[in-house]
């Protein structure tokens, strides 16, 4: 029976990983070195260290699959080589049943998440950029002091925002004023979407927005409030949402199921909660 996972004994898994390789087998069929390396690529992560378990991790959950597609005499071991995705479905779609949402479970669902089904708020905005890459401290000061006096300023006289902008801005928005049209959720970065989305009409910012692309004074000129959007608009979104997280809980419990019943060695399994292919 293969041991179950606890913090301790991960992390050591982790450090065996991120070192020296060692024999990681799986009822004896060893996964090696090499395909460990060449498996690391798909699986992006903070470390190399981190990849490599993420890596091990999805080549140990892919043994026990092809493992169990064998014995059920599905196909033999050259044939999952040749189609694995073909002939995991198969085991899936016998082994995983998975019910689909029914009306009342997708009603209920988006009563208790209406928050998400608001269409994103518009705004009409203008900026002003006082450019400074992250990393170079002294530019980022000199940026921040420019924004802070042009901001002073614009308090003063707010109807100077754009003459101020065509003087100064960075951004090519800047022979307009520092005019971008609408905008909406997604199409800005990060940090200036958060701070856009707590402004209101003809509101000015009362500091500086620090970016990855430098300080930035933001004015509103408009702003059209997001729409409740209809359960009937919504409801195949949430039969689809539903069902892959049902589906991704069946296949969990799954992988603990065939790791229970397996031999493993040099790895502790965690969870299969990470994509088993990419």
């Amino acid at each position: 029976m293969a041991s179950q996972s606890n913090p301790e004994a991960l992390e050591n898994t982790k450090h065996e990983i991120g070192t020296a390789v060692s024999s990681v087998t799986v009822n004896d069929v060893a996964i090696t070195p090499e395909q460990i390396n060449a498996e690391v690529q798909y699986h992006p992560a903070e470390s190399l260290q981190a990849a490599k378990y993420k890596a091990v991790q999805s080549l140990v959950i892919r043994e026990l699959l092809t493992q169990r597609a064998i014995g059920l005499g599905f196909c033999d071991r050259d044939e999952v080589l040749e189609s694995t995705d073909g002939i995991f479905e198969t085991l899936f779609e016998t082994e995983i049943q998975t019910p689909e949402a029914d009306e009342a479970t997708c009603k209920h669902f988006y009563q208790n998440n209406k928050q998400r089904f608001y269409t994103s708020p518009l705004f009409e905005a203008s900026h002003i950029l006082y450019l400074a890459p992250e990393g170079d401290e002294d530019a980022r000061q000199s940026a921040l002091k420019k924004a802070q006096n042009a901001l002073q300023r614009i308090t003063e006289k707010p109807d100077d925002f754009a003459t101020i902008a065509k003087a100064e801005s960075a951004c090519s928005s800047a022979k307009t004023g520092g005019h971008l049209e609408q905008i909406t959720k997604g199409q800005t970065t990060p940090a200036f979407e958060q701070a856009l989305f707590n402004m209101q009409e003809e509101e000015i910012s009362k500091q500086p927005l620090g970016s990855e692309f430098g300080y930035h004074i933001i004015k509103v000129h408009k702003r059209l409030e997001g729409k409740q959007l209809p359960f009937e608009a919504v409801h195949e979104w949430i039969v689809d949402y539903l069902g892959r997280q049902s589906w991704q809980r069946a296949f969990s419990q799954y992988i603990q199921l065939l790791a229970g019943s397996a031999n493993i060695s040099g790895f502790q399994l965690k969870s299969a909660d990470s994509p088993l292919v990419q």
